[in-house]
């Protein structure tokens, strides 16, 4: 591409100027072009600099050259498309045995391993076939898929990567896409979609699935999805492998995660037998609320069991899910 090509691209890409240099905005177009001749635009990421803006000229902000390594959230206003940087991961996050949840970070490793060579300067390409992997992530409210999306985004940022959380328009998650790739084209991203049943009922299936779709041309990203209902979603969302690859279930904890969780948080652990025995059918949401209520707040053991059993509900999506043509990781 010419200087005089790249002025171009950049006059129409250059949107947006932020005066205040505290703003923790970072938006990919936030930097000026990359001109050789004698002008004083020599030192990239210096202030001093102008972008170009239509047929002007504008002073930017600070400017990065590589986004640091954290979990944002994806935004946009009348200036353009940014993201911002959301709560990293923290507190206690466990990898519990039989949770399921060593099967997303198995995909999520084989993803940041993975190679391959650029066709056409775009499409990232995997032994002759476009690499592509998507991940689905279903089961009942309290299960541990957030946790898991917790684990996964802390293993991803350790590594040096970014995890992008979309809760707004498709269009703006792929605008940002296309920016970030613009920017670091060999990096890789994971874009998370926490409760993509609500996200389609406020935006659009048509809009989600033309996002995904879009999305393939896009490189090194990979989209993990979360629902507590399965059953709200089109088959045309879950069951295309090229646009979730693994459709993976996060059921009710077994009696040896229950066990392995309780014996992880607690000191004492004289009750867990016990706790095990009559907790059946308890998320892990349940068991932190009885270990808060009897051992914080010195609760009646048998008190507190009875009164969050008469809480607890079994969804609708808490079976096989083989009616809704589900694919499962064990099938």
């Amino acid at each position: 591409m010419s200087e005089i090509d790249d002025a171009a691209e950049w006059a129409q890409a250059a949107e947006s100027y932020d005066g205040d240099k505290s703003n923790n905005k970072v938006r990919a177009r936030d930097r000026a072009p990359d001109f050789d001749d004698d002008d004083n635009v020599k030192n990239p990421g210096q202030p001093n600099q102008y972008a170009l803006y239509g047929p002007g000229f504008m002073a930017t902000t600070p400017t990065i050259k590589t986004l640091p390594p954290g979990c944002y959230d994806i935004q946009n206003d009348n200036r353009g498309v940014f993201v911002v940087p959301a709560l990293a991961p923290s507190g206690l996050l466990l990898e519990l045995p039989e949770m399921r949840s060593e099967e997303v970070i198995r995909v999520v490793d084989n993803f940041w391993n993975s190679e391959g060579d650029y066709k056409d300067g775009n499409q990232f390409v995997v032994g002759g076939a476009q690499f592509k992997a998507g991940v689905m992530i279903y089961g009942p409210p309290g299960s541990g898929k957030s946790c898991t999306i917790k684990l996964v985004s802390r293993k991803l940022i350790e590594r040096g990567g970014t995890v992008f959380f979309s809760s707004g328009y498709p269009a703006v998650t792929m605008r940002w896409l296309e920016d970030f790739a613009r920017v670091e084209n060999n990096r890789k991203s994971i874009v998370i979609l926490e409760d993509i049943d609500s996200l389609i009922a406020n935006y659009g299936e048509s809009n989600y699935l033309e996002m995904l779709d879009s999305a393939k041309t896009i490189n090194n990203v990979l989209f993990i999805a979360t629902t507590n209902y399965p059953e709200h979603l089109d088959p045309r969302i879950y069951n295309r492998p090229g646009r979730f690859s693994h459709v993976i279930k996060i059921g009710l904890p077994t009696d040896t995660t229950r066990e392995a969780y309780l014996k992880a948080i607690l000191k004492d652990h004289r009750d867990v037998e016990e706790i095990v025995r009559e907790s059946k059918g308890f998320t892990i949401d349940h068991l932190t609320a009885l270990v808060n209520g009897v051992y914080r707040e010195k609760k009646n053991l048998a008190t507190e069991l009875k009164r969050l059993r008469t809480l607890f509900r079994v969804p609708k999506s808490d079976g096989d899910g083989r009616a809704m043509g589900i694919r499962n990781g064990d099938d």
